[in-house]
């Protein structure tokens, strides 16, 4: 399909779109048809998406937006052959003007979306007050895929720093579709950071290679994200199994409550039913994801710790009764009162009693399980090993 093409006809009334000015004294005009095809379509956003970013992670409920009506443009050929080669080649093969004066020239059949096309226009036209100050990250992938086809970021690099820096704070919090938007506008924008920043937390939760959703991601980075995804979650998965063969093999014993036994038979169910443990998974990973591989993790600690006091009331401590005239040792803490462990938990302090609530489910002694909780607990920071895409090599080259 031709994202340019100049069109004849019969009259300048022929198409009877909304026409919109830029220039009073235009000599093209501009046809944008209805934009029926929207950028980055997600299917069924209900359900988790194996391949895709996250792991069973919700989607935003997104139907599929009406069609933007058409929109005819007055503007100069002077400011688009200046700011892109691609509407200079073009305007260089025009046959010539037509009744009303102009070279008319047609985007191609529901691809962009005429918002977008007019704000980069006005910013091609050095037209700032009409340029808005803010878009939505929907309008901003349009306004993207726009400046792509075309050529166009020199003409409009101030205005895109604008946009983005206005919408940064979100990309921590970004769906999956949302991420893969932010990947191609930083990449399109040429913002290294929030490429970088992009791609770290594509990395750290896709459960396969990214799905380009229909944008003109290369390959190349699709694949370089997948090696680096591939590499952090076989970390993941070897830290995994090492401290699982610490339990089992009783090199983190406890003799006391058992915490070992416990501690193992929560990890292994939570595991287990992320599919982490029979058969452990293999390269290429398909389906897991690091932040997947965390939350189960996390997810049998905290069960250990809620089962822990009870466990430990059950069995008893093995050790002899506090002496006469010695300090009676702190008595355990029910349930309700026991904090939550979440990964930024400190164990060590809580542990001593100096957390939130006064101490963790073990807090009645020390114990190799113990340790091994507090490592867990740092299990997380293995994300920080990963380094995201570089959009240039350190010779200003670019990579993608």
């Amino acid at each position: 399909m031709d994202l340019l093409k100049v069109v004849v006809v019969a009259s300048p009334f022929a198409n009877m779109s909304a026409l919109y000015e830029i220039d009073p004294e235009a000599d093209v005009l501009l046809i944008v048809p209805p934009h029926s095809r929207p950028i980055a379509p997600w299917d069924d956003d209900s359900k988790p998406q194996a391949n895709g970013l996250g792991i069973n992670t919700p989607q935003k409920s997104k139907a599929s937006p009406p069609p933007s009506p058409g929109l005819r443009i007055k503007v100069s050929s002077k400011h688009l052959s200046l700011a892109s080669r691609v509407f200079k080649n073009k305007l260089a093969a025009s046959p010539g003007t037509q009744s009303d004066g102009r070279v008319h020239l047609a985007f191609g059949d529901g691809l962009f979306d005429p918002k977008a096309v007019t704000a980069v226009l006005n910013a091609v036209h050095a037209r700032g007050r009409k340029v808005p100050r803010a878009v939505d990250l929907e309008t901003l992938a349009n306004i993207a895929l726009v400046i792509d086809k075309f050529g166009l970021l020199d003409a409009i690099d101030v205005y895109a720093e604008r946009w983005v820096d206005a919408l940064i704070d979100s990309l921590p919090a970004a769906y999956p579709r949302d991420l893969a938007l932010w990947i191609y506008i930083s990449h399109v924008l040429r913002r290294a950071d929030v490429f970088k920043t992009a791609t770290k937390l594509a990395a750290a939760h896709a459960t396969g290679p990214i799905r380009d959703l229909g944008l003109p991601l290369r390959e190349k980075l699709i694949k370089h994200l997948d090696a680096q995804r591939q590499d952090l979650v076989g970390q993941a998965v070897a830290a995994v199994h090492g401290m699982l063969h610490e339990l089992t093999g009783g090199s983190a014993a406890c003799a006391a409550y058992h915490c070992d036994a416990l501690l193992l038979g929560e990890l292994v169910k939570t595991l287990q039913a992320a599919r982490l443990v029979w058969p452990p998974p293999a390269k290429p990973f398909t389906g897991v994801s690091f932040a997947g591989v965390v939350e189960a993790v996390m997810a049998g600690v905290n069960a250990a710790q809620r089962h822990a006091p009870a466990a430990a009331e059950a069995w008893g401590p093995s050790k002899p009764a506090t002496p006469p005239g010695a300090t009676a040792s702190r008595k355990r803490k029910s349930p309700a009162q026991l904090p939550p462990l979440t990964p930024d938990s400190d164990l060590e302090d809580r542990a001593n009693g100096n957390g939130a609530g006064g101490g963790t489910a073990f807090e009645t002694h020390e114990c190799a399980a113990l340790n091994l909780a507090e490592r867990l607990k740092r299990f997380d920071l293995l994300e920080q090993s990963v380094a995201g895409l570089e959009l240039e090599s350190s010779l200003g080259y670019q990579l993608y």
